[in-house]
Parts: C-alpha cells; structure tokens; sequence
C-alpha cells in the first residue's frame, strides 16, 4: 500500500508493519525536508504540506525529526558552521513554515543560524 504526503506529494512505504502513525508522520516529514533541501524550493504543495504536518505533529515532534534530518544531512556543515546563505535562507524558511525557533534547535545549529534568524 503506498502512503501519501499530505497535499499528494509521495511518502517511502513505512519499513514495517508495527511503525505507528507518528513514526509514519516524522519519516514524512523527514522525508519532506530531504525532497525540499534537494531542488532548494519550496514548492506551493510543500509548503502546504509542511503546514498539515505543524497541524498534525506536536512541536516537539516536528522539532525532533528537523533536528533529526539536519544531523543527517547538515551534521558537518554545521558542525563547522559553513552554509551558504542559499542554505540558511532555506533553513530560515523551514523553520518558519514548521513554527519552530531557534531555541528549538541543537546547540551547534542555533550557533550556525544565529545571525540569519
């Protein structure tokens, strides 16, 4: 059975039969955030679909799967606070279309942010 992104954007078939519907929901939206930071647009359908999952997840939710996908794909970019501004804008604009702040973030990404936010 194929799952949905909010909004018709196509999710990966879960790994196995237990996941629950949250575990469902952050692999979503993590892989959400990967399709986004690919192309580095945020499409209308996206956006809609990042603000289904603000509406559906709980903030610490959200928070943990963004803090999730930038230690897998920014850990060392951040870790040596070197992004574009190409990179922080989009970053900027995730952040502000999943409500979440700079508080909501690891230590090393708060630093990387700091003036761009």
């Amino acid at each position: 059975m194929t799952t949905a992104f909010p909004s018709g954007i196509a999710a990966p078939e879960p790994q196995n039969e237990s996941e629950n519907q949250v575990t469902n929901k952050a692999a979503d939206l993590k892989k959400l955030l990967e399709v986004i930071f690919d192309d580095e647009i945020v499409e209308p359908k996206e956006r809609d679909a990042l603000v289904e999952f603000t509406e559906t997840m709980s903030k610490e939710e959200t928070s943990r799967v963004f803090q999730k996908f930038l230690a897998d794909k920014w850990g060392a970019a951040i870790a040596d606070d070197v992004l574009t501004s190409s990179e922080i804008r989009l970053l900027s604009h995730i952040m502000s279309e999943l409500n979440l702040e700079l508080k909501d973030l690891p230590e090393q990404a708060r630093f990387a942010l700091k003036d761009a936010i």
